[in-house]
């Protein structure tokens, strides 16, 4: 969720009740020809966006529209990723998807929750949903990726563009030689860095799937909402850690080359020879 402070100057003169107050000013001075209407509109409008914006209710106000419409839009993004998921992995967040929904039931059913609010514990349980779902779809791209980069090969193509680099009698092939080990070493570190990665969103997917299922187990015989609470809480820090992975691994694959320069040389000595990175 986003942490910026919202634009509430912004926010209190583009909203619908201020924009119709100011063009219903603006049909009334110019039908009547009363200027003093516009002017009275316009002073108004200046006294509203001076203390306007200070107001805690409409800031608060102002979050709330915020954080709802970050979290249709996310809503939207998570729906869209599972429709390109996998049928096991797609299964999997359908499965976790209906045991939130049995533990928030039961979580209604269990005396110690009755008294208590408990939207923000379902909040963050629909929220660990969608990160189950975001992590699916990141690590199915990067388990894609990595089937395609063979570690053997690029290793074994840094050897050839390093020995080239040694070797070579002409100057600026040994230099594009050198650049070419620079990028393949650079794609090798990525291919690790993914598998990293990818070992990270297997096991929180898992962590998960298991932690609602515990808390399923318990939810009838909690007898402390902190239980829950510090479950919950310790396992989205897990989770948003994971996450941010996610975004590093998903710079990695948009900037990953997929192939490295050709070089041809002619060697007087070891004749005319190609290397492909």
């Amino acid at each position: 969720m986003a942490t910026d402070t919202p634009n509430f100057l912004r926010s209190a003169f583009f909203n619908a009740y201020n924009l119709t107050l100011l063009g219903s000013s603006a049909v009334a001075t110019w039908a009547t020809r009363e200027w003093w209407v516009g002017l009275v509109a316009i002073a108004s409008e200046a006294l509203w966006l001076t203390w306007g914006p200070s107001l805690p209710s409409f800031q608060r106000a102002v979050r709330d529209g915020e954080r709802k419409d970050q979290e249709e839009a996310e809503e939207k993004l998570v729906e869209r990723y599972a429709r390109q998921l996998p049928e096991r992995e797609w299964t999997r967040a359908r499965s976790l998807d209906a045991m939130r929904s049995e533990l928030e039931a039961d979580l209604g059913a269990n005396p110690t929750f009755r008294a208590l609010m408990l939207g923000s514990e379902v909040e963050k349980l629909k929220s660990l949903v969608r990160s189950f779902v975001r992590l699916a779809w990141n690590a199915r791209r990067a388990e894609t990726y990595s089937q395609r980069v063979d570690i053997a090969e690029l290793k074994r193509q840094v050897q050839g563009q390093r020995d080239l680099a040694e070797r070579a009698a002409d100057p600026e092939v040994r230099a594009i030689a050198a650049k070419n080990a620079e990028v393949l070493e650079k794609r090798t570190a990525a291919r690790l860095e993914i598998e990293t990665f990818l070992a990270k969103a297997w096991g929180q997917m898992n962590l998960i799937e298991n932690t609602v299922r515990l808390l399923r187990d318990q939810a009838l015989t909690m007898t402390s909402p902190d239980q829950l609470t510090d479950q919950l809480d310790d396992l989205m820090n897990g989770v948003e850690a994971v996450q941010q992975s996610a975004r590093e691994t998903e710079t990695l694959l948009e900037a990953a080359p997929e192939r490295i320069a050709e070089v041809t040389i002619g060697d007087a000595n070891a004749g005319s020879q190609r290397v492909r990175g």
